[in-house]
């Protein structure tokens, strides 16, 4: 037999189970969006910046030099370590009150420098986006001054403070987004079902089918009567043979 499967044949295959694709696609699309509209809970973003680098102290005019800012720059990654060491993050903790862990305070917080500069983006993820905004600004100010105690510094600045923001959309989920992944997906499955169920069906639907599982020609076939036919053809006979027995009483 041969199994080669052609393009005609697909969309065959698709055209014939279009209502399991609609289904399939269907459940998966509007199942996504309602559990991010109802189910998931709102999380909202908080950000703040700082500029860090080395005590100006040794300079007297005040300039760094561009030896001085690479060597900045070297130093972020040690920043960033000690903005997420325990240090830090228990008297965030502290500040914050009971309700907070460290643990949970840096599975929600992304420490990360700001490309080929001296910044350091400090994030902040909650359900809370007042919440948000005071963690990332306790955070902040908390490594401002624990920074001096480490290692001397004196020029840590905070270039822009979290804001609260009435108007701010949540950052996840994303409804209309998660939809559209539901309904790749959706479509995605529906054809795979589609497909499985047609391997599952080892029906001969056709002349064609019947010659290539056999390997013999067809020789005749026979028409298929639905039953609106097989009304009008008794309806017919019935008046034939009435005719009939009209005469024969004549």
């Amino acid at each position: 037999m041969n199994e080669t499967v052609n393009l005609r044949e697909i969309l065959l295959v698709l055209s014939k189970r279009w209502v399991v694709i609609l289904l399939v696609t269907s459940i998966f699309t509007i199942g996504t969006a309602l559990v991010s509209v109802f189910l998931l809970t709102p999380i909202y973003q908080a950000k703040t910046e700082i500029l860090v680098n080395r005590s100006l102290n040794s300079n007297p005019e005040g300039v760094l030099s561009v030896a001085e800012i690479d060597s900045n720059l070297k130093l972020i990654e040690t920043y960033r370590v000690i903005i997420e060491s325990p240090r830090v993050m228990e008297r965030v903790v502290e500040s914050l009150g009971q309700g907070a862990s460290m643990e949970a305070l840096l599975l929600h917080t992304k420490v990360e420098p700001v490309k080929d500069s001296q910044v350091i983006s400090i994030t902040v993820e909650d359900p809370d986006q007042a919440r948000a905004v005071l963690i990332a600004n306790t955070i902040a100010t908390t490594f401002q001054e624990e920074v001096v105690k480490m290692l001397s510094m004196n020029n840590v600045h905070i270039l822009a403070e979290a804001r609260h923001n009435p108007a701010a959309k949540p950052v996840s989920p994303k409804p209309l987004l998660n939809s559209i992944i539901g309904f790749v997906l959706g479509l995605a499955s529906s054809i795979g079902v589609v497909f499985f169920m047609e391997h599952l069906d080892t029906r001969l639907r056709s002349e064609k089918e019947v010659e290539e599982y056999l390997g013999l020609p067809v020789l005749a076939t026979i028409a298929v009567i639905d039953k609106k036919s097989k009304k009008h053809f008794r309806k017919k006979r019935v008046e034939e043979v009435r005719g009939e027995y009209e005469k024969a009483e004549a």
